[in-house]
C-alpha cells in the first residue's frame, strides 16, 4: 500500500491489515476509504495519524507538503509569543501557522493517537 505524504487520517487495523478510514468512528462501525464498514470491535487499533517535525525547536504538525517544498505547518506549543516571534500568524483562535521550506525541519514523524484508549481504560 502507498501513501501520500504526510500521511494524515484514521487508520484501522483489522486481521492485521492496516486500511485507512474515511472518517472517525461512529455508532459502533467505523467506514473504509474505498468501500465497506468494519465494526469497531473487530479492529486491533483505531489511531488518528499526523505528521510532526520540529522548526526551530517547536514541535509542529505538518499539514502539507507541496511539489517545490514548501511545507505548511500547524505550531503545537504552548509558547504562543515564541511561536509569533519566529513568524507563525494566527489563522484561527488558537491555531498558528507558518509555511517553510522543508529543509528547515528536522525529526520527522508519524503521531498516533489510539482513539480506543478511553474505551480501554473504561473496561479495565
Amino acid at each position: 500500500m502507498t501513501f501520500q505524504r504526510p500521511r494524515t487520517g484514521v487508520f484501522v487495523l483489522v486481521d492485521g491489515s492496516e486500511r485507512e478510514a474515511e472518517s472517525f468512528p461512529a455508532n459502533g462501525f467505523v467506514t473504509l476509504r474505498g468501500g465497506g464498514s468494519v465494526p469497531v470491535a473487530e479492529c486491533s487499533r483505531v489511531d488518528e495519524v499526523t505528521t510532526r517535525a520540529d522548526y526551530r525547536g517547536h514541535e509542529c504538525q505538518v499539514v502539507g507538503i507541496s511539489e517545490e517544498g514548501s511545507v505548511g505547518l500547524f505550531y503545537l506549543g504552548p509558547d504562543k509569543a515564541k511561536a509569533a516571534a519566529d513568524g507563525f500568524v494566527q489563522v484561527d483562535p488558537g491555531t498558528w501557522a507558518k509555511n517553510v521550506s522543508v529543509h528547515e525541519l528536522s525529526r520527522f514523524r508519524e503521531h498516533h493517537a489510539d482513539l480506543l484508549y478511553a474505551e480501554w481504560t473504561a473496561r479495565r
